[in-house]
């Protein structure tokens, strides 16, 4: 095995990449066993301050948002593969391309376009009441008040 690929469960990280610092991706691979940082930290021997700070540096790094974003971006930028047998990766991805709908033109530098939706009016559960019409269904606790 190279030395510059290093595996955790059914993971296997690129050590060399061009993105990351080599702890960095060590640290990434343990994220996507599930593991939580004090358990990285754990087993690197070091502090889960230490991982944290590793973890948070990765996002600056690759523009990311959250721990699950980071997993995704880990995985299209291919510093991270999953690692099984060639059968399985051929029936997976003829499952995958059989089920899941071609995209056309999708450029992951490109923004994807926002839809803002309005609300017209108030939720009924906030109007308030009115208490001249004897019963009414009150919409917040579905009673009748009379």
């Amino acid at each position: 095995m190279d030395s510059t690929i290093t595996s955790d469960g059914h993971w296997q990280a690129h050590l060399d990449n061009p993105y990351l610092a080599p702890r960095e991706t060590e640290y990434c691979l343990g994220l996507l066993s599930g593991k939580t940082d004090k358990v990285i930290a754990r087993e690197q021997g070091v502090e889960p301050n230490s991982v944290s700070s590793r973890i948070k540096n990765v996002h600056y790094k690759l523009k990311t948002a959250n721990r699950a974003h980071l997993v995704a971006e880990l995985i299209r930028l291919k510093i991270v593969t999953l690692n099984v047998s060639p059968v399985v990766m051929m029936l997976l991805s003829a499952f995958v391309v059989n089920s899941v709908p071609m995209v056309v033109n999708d450029n992951p530098d490109k923004p994807r376009q926002v839809r803002i939706v309005q609300r017209t009016g108030r939720r009924l559960e906030y109007l308030p009441l009115d208490n001249s019409k004897g019963d009414e269904l009150c919409m917040k606790t579905q009673m009748y008040i009379s």
